[in-house]
């Protein structure tokens, strides 16, 4: 099937759709968008141009600072500049990088949406049906920018018109306003695109249904909601369910495999590729969540192989997130997800450890390990018997092993170019078949349906139990509580960019950093305020008028 691939559309200039095995590239010159985008192509480069800034938040820094950071299962590790996410200090501000770059993308793409669905209406030599198509993807699209800004920013401005030229007046639109637009795009949507896309990644009904279903889940919390909200977004996802051609793999790990992009539980996934002229930064979600391995221990260099990696070491997993998976003998996600244990692969600087029975360890013995239930003294007591490096996971939070922690999987990417490359090229998957499940579970619970609460959990619980544990694993009725849900989507979607918005759509934001967090600057420093970012300072400063900044800023 081939894969859509797209670039940046900047000012003026347009793009080009490519498949997987060409490269297609125009020249057009004496172009604008008055006379372009009326053209069936230019009509096609403006949609395309439409899925780019979702590459500036999946897969990127900024949108992991602004998802994981701060919640109660990821803390800042010992790299990297923008920890004040993670600790709520003085330096998330107005001229914060993360929010800025998530406004000025975002609002890019909601303007390019804009030019294509009013201009729409102009369009010559194009199939009706591919029309009506395309215009399902862009209010998609604009759909996903509002309802992202306006879960990290609140009231923001709202338009559907395309901005031509320098525009400096903007207003902050009332938020039921803003749902009730993101909810009409997305009833478009649903009503426009088709189950499937020969073009893997381009949005599609199910995908439409999946983020109608968390529109209206969020809204569901507000005192603005609508009486139908929980019984539609519940309906939503189970139509995503029962009614397509997904499926729960059997392995989680298989998931996320770098050969299995395509498989039967995605239902929508952000484009990246290896061709480094269209990639851009690419998806560099593997660098993020990677410990300093080969600083820690001799014998250990570099390498593309699975289990190594560059490390730039940002993300690490709390003490609550790694108890949030136990038991691990009978939960197989800890183990899927994670990965405790390195192994010597440079012979040449493998160190020597006399007091060891194997006091000459070779390539391929182990080298690094963290034991995750080990006490600090029995590791102590262990040590000195092993010819590899021990760690308990209580110590793996202390400063000494800040930058050393399991490292998680799931963004692992072993087919790019080199090990230093940092732009990767696997897909990143936003949407996935236990998520609708999940939609579903929450949706009931608060509609106090509990035991259709419970057997969607349990459809997700049963995958992830080891052989033999499905019953152990299984939940009843009356054990299902927002909390549960909340450990449920911990041990289903850590590290997925998922967190930091589902702990504030369920209004325990700073209940969970305040008990949970990894750090204690996280938990001293959370006020009511920072359940909104900043607004930039960008946007402040060239706005004519008053542009008001959200309270605490």
């Amino acid at each position: 099937m081939k894969k859509l691939i797209y670039i940046s559309l900047f000012l003026m200039m347009v793009t080009a759709a490519v498949s997987c095995d060409a490269l297609k590239e125009e020249i057009v010159s004496d172009v604008t968008a008055e006379n372009h985008f009326t053209t069936a192509g230019g009509f096609e480069d403006a949609v395309n141009a439409a899925y780019e800034p979702l590459r500036d938040f999946y897969g990127a820094e900024q949108g992991g600072n602004l998802t994981e950071y701060g919640t109660d299962l990821v803390q800042n590790a010992g790299h990297g500049g923008y920890h004040y996410m993670n600790q709520y200090d003085a330096g998330l501000n107005s001229e914060a990088w993360p929010m800025e770059s998530i406004w000025n993308s975002y609002y890019v793409g909601i303007n390019t949406c804009n030019a294509a669905i009013n201009r729409a209406s102009k369009l010559e030599g194009i199939d009706d049906a591919l029309k009506k198509r395309r215009l399902g993807e862009v209010h998609f699209l604009r759909a996903h920018y509002y309802f992202n800004l306006v879960q990290h920013f609140g009231a923001v401005h709202l338009t559907t018109e395309e901005t031509e030229g320098v525009e400096t007046e903007a207003n902050r639109t009332a938020l039921p306003e803003i749902y009730q637009q993101i909810v009409s795009d997305l009833e478009v949507a649903v009503n426009s695109l088709p189950p499937s896309q020969e073009e893997w990644g381009r949005a599609t009904q199910p995908a439409a249904k999946m983020l109608l279903s968390q529109v209206l889940l969020t809204r569901g919390y507000q005192d603005y909601a609508e009486s139908e909200d929980f019984s539609r977004s519940a309906a939503l996802a189970e139509s995503v369910i029962d009614d397509y051609s997904f499926s729960l793999l059997d392995d989680f790990e298989m998931i996320f495999d770098n050969d299995n992009e395509q498989n039967a539980e995605i239902i929508w996934a952000v484009q990246y590729g290896k061709d480094p002229l269209i990639n851009g930064p690419g998806n560099r979600s593997h660098l993020y969540y990677r410990p300093w391995y080969e600083t820690y221990s001799n014998g250990l260099v570099r390498s593309l192989a699975p289990g190594y990696g560059r490390p730039w070491i940002r993300f690490k997993m709390t003490p609550f997130a790694l108890q949030n998976f136990r038991p691990i003998d009978q939960d197989s996600r800890y183990d899927k997800s994670f990965q405790d244990t390195w192994y010597y692969n440079d012979a040449s600087s493998i160190p020597e450890f006399p007091d060891a029975p194997n006091s000459n360890p070779a390539v391929g013995d182990t080298a690094i390990h963290i034991e995750p239930d080990m006490t600090q003294d029995e590791v102590r007591q262990q040590q000195e018997a092993t010819s590899y490096y021990l760690i308990s996971w209580a110590t793996s939070h202390t400063s000494d092993n800040i930058n050393m922690f399991p490292s998680l999987i799931k963004h692992d990417d072993f087919q790019r170019p080199s090990v230093n490359e940092p732009a990767g090229n696997k897909d990143y998957i936003v949407y996935r078949l236990a998520e609708a499940y999940l939609f579903a579970a929450e949706a009931h619970f608060k509609m106090g349906n509990l035991q259709q609460a419970a057997d969607h959990i349990n459809a997700v619980r049963r995958r992830a139990a080891w052989p033999g544990h499905e019953s152990s694993m299984a939940i009843t009725a009356g054990e299902v509580s927002l909390d549960f849900i909340l450990n449920e989507r911990g041990r289903e979607f850590y590290g997925e960019q998922k967190r930091w918005i589902t702990l504030k759509r369920t209004g325990r934001l700073l209940e969970r950093v305040r008990n949970y967090a990894g750090l204690q600057e996280s938990r001293d420093n959370i006020e009511e305020y920072h359940r909104l970012r900043p607004i930039p300072a960008t946007q402040l400063n060239r706005t004519s008028g008053t542009y008001e900044q959200n309270p605490g800023y």
